[in-house]
């Protein structure tokens, strides 16, 4: 039978020809042509979905209409006004003027820096600017509170308190697999108090279990992968209650600086206060086949100060017994792992110091610094600054909602108050919140500008694939290079020579803010397509670098270069622009 075209065109495709291959193998092999056309259309398929994905506005869309109302100011109306009030109050008593209210570029730019460790993209900005200027702050929050890059940024910086920074013991720890554990919780905004029950609780397999990471990220590689106590209460005394206690695992407090007890009986921390809380975790055993409780250990015992021998040291708390709901005899004998009851403590509503230590991480990422300072040292009995406790109160009643907590923080007066004054400034209006305080951008939120900037939509999940790994091998190198605060990342620090060269001349500056060489699509080459005149591309630029327009001086000063070399003007201007004081500071 012939090898002649089928009705298709094609030949038939179970008919050998004449060297015993298939007709329709043999029309691809004797055309070449047609193999490098079916590349050339694969290859122009993927450049056109790049292409979408750079230019796709993922800004709009549709904001969840129960979550839009929960952030709106008219329903925080009470918690706000008693932030407020306590706030007015303290200005007043200080004799202190506060400054105006930032306008809502500025707004929107501390609020995607905080909850998104980047500047709005050029997207982002226009979508707001269509929307009423009494709804702009609702909608972008709410945009913000829904999205993955919001969960996944607060569940990194929430992990780096928690867990550190550190990759820890390979064998025995995932900590992708925490973060993104985290992630979700932040995603469906479960109760905070659940959360952390359930990762005080949690047991089985790190690689299956992302809460399990916490115990073993506290894993000693040198004592074949044994819990390390000691870390584990340091951790838990620090983030869920608000106080260092780390000394007290050494000796007794003789200087004042923990205080336990009740308000009317109170009294200074002991050493045994702190190996009482170790105690609840005595049980815990990493083995293998994951972490488990060996509720037939024996007590945990210590060498105390002074002592020769180890003494035995059951499971108790330094406060709060009158809702702990247990007795010792019946704490050691229970059916359940200790670290239950532990976590059923902590998480009672009648323990604020679990609430307002969580208050106070959450004012500090969104403004800076915490309300309390060092973040993880707030007295157990006060004094208590101006907002800590209505806060407080508020986030216990509402059931431990992150989303509401984070809403009335960002409605307060606090938070809207300019950094620059129509008046004169003096250090007391940032200590008392009179002003927004400035405050320099941590490395990662450094390394999410550059990125960002070199973008004009919003870098999210719906980003290319491509895209999104190139970003996380960048601002990898950028940190390592950069230097990483750790879990210290809201104490400031001066900056130093090579901080300043690796912004300037750092390869990812480099080759993200270039249009010949540089990536494609990125902001030079969109900008200088999109920009009709050279006021214009001075507009976009300010917007997507500072979150704002240019003055009028600027323009001046600045359209003649853009006029006179478009390509090398737009670069020249986004590295100015990308390392003025103005970028690389949150205020």
């Amino acid at each position: 039978m012939s090898n002649l075209p089928n009705n298709n065109g094609w030949p038939s495709n179970n008919e050998p020809n004449h060297d015993g291959r298939s007709g329709r193998w043999a029309f691809w092999h004797s055309r070449p042509w047609v193999r490098q056309l079916a590349f050339l259309l694969v290859m122009l398929v993927g450049i056109g979905y790049l292409l979408r994905s750079s230019i796709s506005n993922t800004a709009i869309q549709r904001i969840d209409a129960g979550l839009l109302h929960s952030v709106q100011r008219s329903t925080l109306a009470e918690p706000v006004a008693m932030v407020d009030r306590e706030f007015a109050n303290a200005w007043r008593e200080h004799g202190l003027e506060p400054t105006n209210d930032a306008d809502d570029y500025l707004v929107m730019r501390r609020l995607s820096l905080a909850l998104t460790g980047m500047p709005p993209s050029l997207e982002q900005i226009r979508w707001v600017e269509q929307i009423p200027v009494d709804q702009r702050l609702d909608q972008y929050l709410a945009h913000l509170l829904q999205n993955k890059p919001t969960h996944d940024y607060v569940a990194e910086r929430l992990t780096r308190s928690w867990i550190g920074a550190e990759d820890g013991p390979f064998i025995v720890f995932r900590r992708q697999r925490f973060v993104a554990w985290l992630s979700q919780q932040l995603a469906e905004n479960r109760r905070y108090d659940a959360v952390v029950r359930e990762m005080l609780t949690a047991r089985g397999l790190w690689t299956d279990h992302g809460p399990v990471n916490f115990f073993s990220a506290q894993a000693d590689p040198d004592k074949d992968n044994r819990l390390d106590l000691v870390r584990v209460t340091g951790r838990v005394s620090r983030n869920f209650l608000g106080m260092r206690i780390d000394c007290l695992q050494c000796h007794n407090d003789f200087t004042g600086a923990t205080e336990f007890g009740s308000s009317e009986e109170r009294r200074e921390g002991l050493q045994t206060d702190f190996h009482s809380i170790a105690s609840f975790f005595g049980q815990l055993s990493l083995a293998p086949t994951g972490l488990h409780d060996r509720l037939e250990a024996p007590t945990y015992e210590v060498e105390l100060l002074g002592d020769k021998e180890p003494t035995p040291i059951p499971a108790a708390v330094p406060f709060g017994n009158e809702w702990a709901n247990w007795e010792d005899a019946k704490l050691q004998s229970s059916d359940l792992p200790l670290r239950n009851h532990f976590a059923d403590w902590l998480t009672h509503q009648n323990n604020r110091p679990f609430a307002r230590a969580f208050v106070n991480r959450m004012w500090a990422q969104l403004l800076g610094r915490p309300l309390v300072e060092p973040i993880d040292n707030i007295p157990l009995h006060g004094p208590f600054p101006p907002g800590l406790e209505v806060l407080t109160d508020d986030f216990i009643a509402s059931g431990y909602d992150i989303r509401r907590l984070i809403s009335v923080i960002v409605h307060s007066q606090p938070f809207l108050r300019d950094s620059r004054g129509q008046h004169e400034l003096t250090p007391a209006h940032e200590e008392h919140w009179a002003s927004f305080p400035a405050t320099k951008l941590r490395p990662e939120q450094m390394a999410g500008t550059i990125s960002q900037v070199a973008s004009l939509i919003a870098l999210d999940d719906s980003t290319h694939i491509i895209t999104q790994l190139v970003r996380f091998g960048e601002e990898s190198d950028f940190m390592t290079r950069y230097g990483d605060l750790g879990d210290q990342e809201f104490e400031q620090d001066g900056e130093t020579v090579s901080q300043r060269l690796l912004l300037l001349n750092g390869a990812m500056a480099s080759e993200r803010l270039r249009g010949e060489g540089g990536l494609p699509f990125n902001s030079v080459v969109q900008i200088e397509r999109l920009g009709q005149t050279p006021d214009q591309i001075v507009e976009l630029l300010y917007l997507i670098v500072l979150t704002r327009k240019p003055t009028r001086h600027e323009l001046e000063v600045i359209t003649p270069v853009i006029e006179e070399d478009r390509r090398a003007g737009i670069e020249d201007l986004l590295a100015v622009l990308v390392n003025s004081s103005e970028a690389l500071w949150n205020h």
